[in-house]
């Protein structure tokens, strides 16, 4: 009772929540207070009908604070939430790869002419060349796989001006030290996150450029406390991606029926379940975005991929981006599992987002990837 029912804090609106004209978001707000009540909504009055009310506010700004009070002889009763603007929204995705080492262990050991002459490199580069994609590569230091345990302090710089002249379209960025243990930053402290941060960040300027790295979206097994959240947030981060919500963490896991809160960053039931529904919550408390991903390719057959995708795409959905992911090592026969199909999997993903209209952004950028209040 006496407060906002169709909205919460941290609810990231568009033009499907509302209606858009001329910059400006006219966004329907309703809820309950007590019927003798007078209520308002940011000061404009609200229509009655027995408990519930509904009013339509203008949202102009990146960030809104919309105030119901309601007033009767008893008092006044206030609800404020805050939401998130992202105006001029458009149908955008971006596609990552966590768990990157074989590649850079490979430009290291065999020194190809071309980065592009490594296959797994080739092959985005052909993707961006077909499908304009942006890709963002998330880097472990350490290659827990190899017998001499190689780092990014052994990649050479002898490719950094090919790096640069394609950071436009291809980047890296932080993901953890290595792959081994899981959940590294599930119980560790907030200094190691920054410290494995800036480690990567160092390399990858010094082999490849600054304009190669670019803040992470994703971070290994999706598990860090809210001091060590605060250390990527002092670096640039803006939002995280995670499952939250019933994840897999295998390719022979079964999908868990009941609600299980897991690698989704601590948040709480009642977040992952609105994120399982509404995709988008920012925290104010931690200047975060958390997000939920669309796609893990590793996990899918190219025929589940696209039904998933058009699934997904005709569903009731309020926002227009699509989260596309996987992990490199599925890419490498040296790999035990290795998939197949691997390279047909990612290119199936990106393929359908591009036939369905999505344009290919980097969600690190702007608002994911909309850079509207950069104006």
């Amino acid at each position: 009772m006496n407060k906002i029912t169709s909205l919460r804090t941290g609810t990231v609106v568009n033009k499907f929540y509302g209606k858009e004209k001329d910059g400006v978001l006219l966004l329907p707000v309703s809820g309950t207070a007590s019927e003798d009540a007078f209520v308002t909504v940011n000061g404009i009055e609200a229509d009655r009908n027995g408990e519930n009310f509904s009013a339509v506010i203008p949202v102009k700004d990146k960030v809104t604070e919309i105030t119901m009070k309601a007033e009767n002889s008893c008092g006044v009763y206030t609800n404020t939430i805050k939401v998130l603007y992202d105006k001029n929204s458009f149908p955008r995705y971006n596609f990552f790869t966590d768990d990157n080492s074989f590649f850079w262990t490979e430009l290291i050991e065999k020194r190809p002419h071309s980065l592009f002459d490594q296959f797994y490199l080739g092959f985005f580069k052909k993707m961006h060349d077909l499908y304009g994609t942006k890709v963002t590569l998330n880097l472990f230091y350490r290659n827990d796989h190899h017998e001499k345990k190689t780092t990014l302090k052994d990649m050479p710089d002898i490719y950094k001006s090919e790096f640069e002249d394609n950071s436009h379209w291809l980047k890296m960025s932080w993901h953890a030290f290595s792959e081994f243990p899981d959940r590294p930053y599930q119980n560790a402290p907030a200094e190691k996150v920054g410290e494995d941060f800036d480690l990567i960040k160092q390399e990858v300027i010094r082999f490849a450029g600054e304009n190669s790295f670019i803040a992470p979206v994703a971070a290994h097994w999706s598990m860090i406390r809210p001091d060590g959240m605060a250390e990527l947030v002092k670096r640039g981060a803006k939002v995280m991606t995670s499952q939250f919500i019933n994840p897999k963490t295998s390719l022979t896991e079964k999908q868990n029926s009941s609600h299980l809160c897991d690698i989704g960053f601590f948040r709480n039931l009642r977040e992952c379940l609105y994120l399982e529904k509404n995709k988008l919550l920012f925290d104010f408390n931690d200047s975060m975005l958390y997000l939920r991903g669309d796609l893990i390719c590793n996990y899918f057959t190219p025929e589940e991929i696209v039904s998933i995708m058009e699934n997904n795409h005709t569903g009731k959905r309020k926002h227009e981006i699509v989260s596309l992911e996987t992990h490199e090592q599925y890419s490498f026969p040296t790999y035990f599992n290795y998939l197949s199909d691997h390279l047909e999997r990612m290119e199936t993903a990106i393929r359908k987002a591009t036939e369905l209209g999505y344009a290919p952004v980097f969600f690190a950028e702007g608002l994911l990837g909309n850079k509207i209040w950069e104006k």
